[in-house]
């Protein structure tokens, strides 16, 4: 009962504070110091230009001298931003491609006050500004992005001009890619997990501060563990005869002892993680696998970005026959990449941060702050993770742990 009227009043001042944001946006907004994110605003030239030039990247010489916007219908899904592709004419010589890609928050008030309290848009511009250009990925390639208040931007490349590039969309999710194209997502994340693998704490606060950190913060931690618990109900509720009982409490115990997980998850050598790591995520150039969206990156044990890649993007039936084979893969890609992990150990991380697939579907979907266009292949998700909980045997791996 403490707990519950704990998270209760975290939320409600968490709330408050998301709310005292969108309010200073909007002040800010009538007298024209708030970020633009309504398209009308992003299609005006002197606009578009504004935004490349204050917020430039280092690795892009600019500057913009955008003459004219036009947008494109080509569609571009999305849970919490507006993602525009525009078509530009430049003054010559041009210093940007004829196309661009610009992601700005969702013009939903509930979407936006959701995203600006967990910080995920503040955290993709710090990502691109100052992590990307250390990782040997295939990433967006980022012109300009900033953050302020409860709005950011990113412009970017337009990945649909790249002939060479395919991206994956939510019929690829619920159908499941190519066993050849899990492992090119599989080897991409060993590559990336690799990368930064054991840094001292001080070395990770360098690169990407522990304070942006979605577990760990002082503020973010509390603030998610308060969302994760109380998202249950609320899921429930949307999706009534979904969970079973014995997940269900699973769940709670998992959120009663949670200092115990955390400690558990984010003990000993760390990699940076990219957090949200499903197949509509990755895309494939020509040879290599990149990836997007990097609104949830963190210090983290790699395996967790893999079993939630695997639950999230393969159907059920399928990850059960090739699950440990698929984990076996990534172990022998980290070695590859010159880090030595046991398989036997993987597997027992593996089991514990299945949890994390059924958490973060559960939030997404108890608190509905994503769009309706999502909502069958959340449900679909939400069916994989309670598959993944029973057939990993969370339930003895949980038991296992506390006892110790």
């Amino acid at each position: 009962m403490l707990a519950t009227l704990g998270d209760s009043v975290q939320l409600i001042g968490v709330a408050l504070k998301g709310v005292g944001t969108l309010l200073r946006d909007w002040l800010g907004e009538l007298i024209g110091r708030s970020l633009p994110f309504r398209p009308e605003q992003v299609l005006l030239p002197d606009t578009l230009n504004r935004l490349l030039n204050d917020g430039a990247l280092p690795t892009w010489q600019g500057p913009a001298d955008i003459r004219g916007v036009v947008l494109q219908d080509v569609p571009s899904v999305s849970s919490n931003c507006q993602n525009l592709i525009l078509s530009i004419q430049q003054s010559e010589p041009a210093s940007l491609p004829a196309s661009l890609f610009v992601k700005v928050p969702m013009e939903s008030l509930a979407t936006r006050w959701f995203f600006t309290v967990i910080n995920s848009w503040q955290l993709e511009s710090y990502f691109f500004r100052h992590v990307a250009p250390t990782l040997p990925l295939r990433l967006p390639r980022t012109y300009a992005t900033a953050y302020r208040g409860g709005r950011f931007y990113l412009v970017q490349e337009n990945l649909h001009e790249d002939v060479e590039v395919s991206l994956f969309t939510n019929l690829d999710m619920i159908q499941g890619p190519s066993i050849e194209k899990v492992r090119g997502c599989l080897d991409t994340l060993a590559c990336l997990h690799a990368t930064h693998y054991g840094l001292t704490e001080s070395e990770q606060d360098h690169l990407l501060p522990r304070s942006m950190h979605l577990f760990l913060s002082p503020t973010m931690g509390r603030t998610a563990r308060s969302l994760n618990r109380m998202a249950l109900k609320p899921c429930m509720a949307r999706c009534p005869g979904v969970i079973p009982e014995n997940v269900r409490l699973d769940y709670l115990r998992t959120m009663s002892h949670w200092d115990d997980l955390l400690h558990h998850w984010f003990s000993g050598p760390l990699s940076l993680l990219h957090g949200d790591s499903h197949l509509g995520n990755f895309f494939v150039s020509g040879t290599e696998t990149g990836m997007l969206d990097w609104q949830a990156a963190h210090w983290g044990k790699g395996v967790r970005d893999v079993q939630y890649f695997l639950i999230n993007s393969l159907p059920a039936d399928f990850l059960a026959d090739n699950e440990q084979e698929l984990v076996s893969y990534y172990v022998s890609r980290c070695s590859h990449y010159g880090v030595a992990v046991d398989f036997e150990e993987t597997w027992e991380q593996y089991r514990g941060f299945t949890f994390h697939t059924l958490m973060t579907i559960v939030v997404s979907i108890g608190f509905g702050a994503l769009n309706e266009e999502q909502d069958q292949l959340m449900a679909e998700i939400l069916r994989r993770a309670i598959a993944a909980i029973g057939r990993v045997d969370y339930h003895d791996w949980l038991d296992d742990l506390l006892s110790k």
